[in-house]
């Protein structure tokens, strides 16, 4: 079986440094990358994100890596579960899978307020990520670390702790992340 596809899902700011890093990486390595541009900031909506899933659906299935950031997590998770969608790895950087509020940050917190993983997709979920996990560090400035821990623990992931890469996006000036790597060599 050929490598599976990495498809790259970010978060609310937009592409981060290290999905940079990755694409070269696993580029170089022969892996298929896919990095769509979604909406963001205030344009999130979970139908704008599906409208993006669905002109890449054929990148999504059982050879494929989903790597998401933060608001991508969640996005990607509500996707293949109303799709029926299996892949065969997931990893999480800084995912939630419910609201939270961020002081002083009304955009953020207008756009995460409506998002949630219900039963039924939690219900799902471990059925259509093959092996899953979960990296989150402390330091995050953007969702609250009790959050943080919980999310690997509600869909089924491994926890993966990393001290000091905080929320591992722009503001985190984090360029690389070769555990990430590391994690999909194992899967593949």
């Amino acid at each position: 079986m050929s490598k599976p596809t990495v498809f790259l899902v970010h978060g609310f700011n937009g592409i981060p440094k290290i999905f940079n890093y990755f694409k070269r990486v696993f580029e170089e390595e022969g892996y298929k990358v896919v990095m769509p541009s979604f909406p963001i900031r205030t344009n999130i909506t979970i139908e704008s994100y599906f409208e993006v899933f669905d002109r890449y659906r054929k990148d999504l299935n059982d050879n494929t890596i989903v790597i998401a950031h933060s608001i991508g997590n969640i996005m990607i998770l509500k996707y293949l579960s109303k799709c029926g969608i299996r892949i065969c790895g997931y990893i999480s950087l800084a995912g939630f899978g419910e609201p939270f509020v961020n002081e002083g940050r009304d955009d953020l917190n207008n756009v995460i307020a409506p998002l949630r993983l219900t039963n039924d997709e939690l219900t799902r979920i471990p059925e259509l990520i093959g092996k899953a996990y979960s990296i989150y560090s402390d330091g995050d400035h953007i969702v609250p670390f009790d959050v943080l821990k919980k999310f690997p623990v509600i869909i089924g992931a491994k926890d993966c702790f990393i001290a000091g890469v905080g929320h591992m996006g722009s503001k985190s000036g984090l360029e690389e992340l070769p555990e990430v790597v590391d994690i999909v060599k194992i899967i593949n």
